[in-house]
Order: structure tokens, then sequence, then C-alpha cells
């Protein structure tokens, strides 16, 4: 199921979050009171399906009263609607994991661009944030399908590129040449199969998959390098 990259992109990427983290419910969105009115009407409606979605990851194993951690809070972090910043008409609504960069929008504009200040970690000259993504829908692609990855219950790397003929089925795209916070093409996704989630990122790759069954559809258990919780 190739995401496509047009009006239909968030429609297509809900289908694909389903398929991956099990059916859509109520109680995994906000009720739009709860959702700010200035926030880019994508986003408003992103919240509305998933601001609350638990990490299927994380359903076993946690002690009574423990807080699930969420599907999109993995690796970077898509803030609560409560927990939004707001500072000279923009919105930051995603931090990297450690504080590192943030990503905003234009506050009531429904075509803003996401901007970064991700490229200070690499550029002394740079004040600021700065278009990384001229497309919201195209940059929440990228992350979700990324949170997705690095939120599976079993994930982590291949030892070299990527090849398909490493696989015992066919790698079918899923979405290619994402981009996120670096002004240029990142993130590629590929499926194998039905339940292993394949990411190639600046030519790492890395494998998420719910159920440990999925790892066989890779022929050689040597290259698969797991990364503990």
């Amino acid at each position: 199921m190739l995401i496509p990259d047009n009006e239909q992109t968030m429609e297509r990427l809900k289908a694909f979050i389903c398929k991956w983290a099990g059916p859509a419910r109520p109680e995994y969105g906000l009720r739009r009171e709860e959702i700010p009115a200035d926030l880019p009407a994508a986003l408003q409606d992103f919240y509305a399906f998933a601001g609350r979605w638990p990490n299927p990851s994380f359903a076993a194993g946690l002690q009574p009263g423990s807080i699930r951690p969420k599907l999109f809070e993995t690796q970077d972090m898509w803030l609560d609607a409560s927990e939004l910043q707001r500072q000279a008409g923009q919105i930051t609504f995603l931090l990297e994991n450690q504080g590192s960069w943030s990503c905003e929008v234009d506050a009531g504009r429904d075509d803003s661009p996401v901007y970064s200040n991700a490229a200070q970690l690499w550029d002394d000259h740079l004040q600021g944030s700065e278009v990384v993504c001229p497309s919201l829908t195209h940059f929440m692609t990228t992350f979700c399908l990324q949170e997705l990855v690095f939120g599976s219950r079993f994930f982590g790397k291949l030892d070299g590129a990527l090849d398909p003929t490493v696989f015992r089925d066919t790698l079918h795209p899923l979405w290619l040449d994402g981009h996120y916070v670096f002004k240029e093409p990142s993130h590629s996704f590929y499926l194998c199969g039905d339940d292993l989630l394949i990411m190639d990122y600046y030519s790492d790759v890395w494998y998420g998959c719910l159920d440990e069954g999925a790892l066989s559809l890779i022929a050689d258990p040597g290259m698969v390098k797991p990364i503990e919780p």
C-alpha cells in the first residue's frame, strides 16, 4: 500500500496506522474542544484521530496504574495538545527525544510548512528555525512511520545497505523519499509481508515488528541486530 504524496496522504497514513497498530477507537483521539483552533487543520485532524493512541508494544507487562506510552513518542515526541508551546506566531508541536531541536508550524495557517532549528546541530551559522518541509502532511507521514518502526515491540538494525534479496517476501514500497528535518529526502519505508516494517534512513536499515515471528522473513538471522527497549 503505497501512501501517495497528495491530498489523500493523511487518510492513507491513517489506514496504515490502523493496519499496523489495530483499529482506531474513539478514546484514542482528542475531543474537538480539547484541540486548539489555531493549529493547521491537518494537525487538528490528527489530534482528533490519534492524540491519545497508546503504543500496542507496551500492552503487556505494565504495573497496574502505570502510564502507557503513546504511539508517537518513542524516538521523537509529538506533544500533547496541552503542552503545545507558542512564540512569535508559531506553535511548537514536536521535540527531538533529548530536546536538541524542535519543530513548529504557523498559528492559524492551514497551509503552514514545518520549521525546525535542527540544523543548528551541524550549521554554526544558523540562527533560529528554517523551513524543513513545505508540506505538513508529508512531514507527519515521515514522522509517524519512523515512530512505528522505533516503537515496535521488536526493532533494530540490519547489517549492510538495503537489499531486497535478503528478504523471503517482496518488499512493497510504503513511503519513499520522505522529508523530515534535514531539508532533503532522508527516510524510505517498505512493508515485507504484512508484519515487518523496514526503514531506510540515510542507508541505515532499520526493522520493526509487533510479532517476533515476522523476523523469519529475513533470510540471514545473522544480519539482525536487535535493540532492547
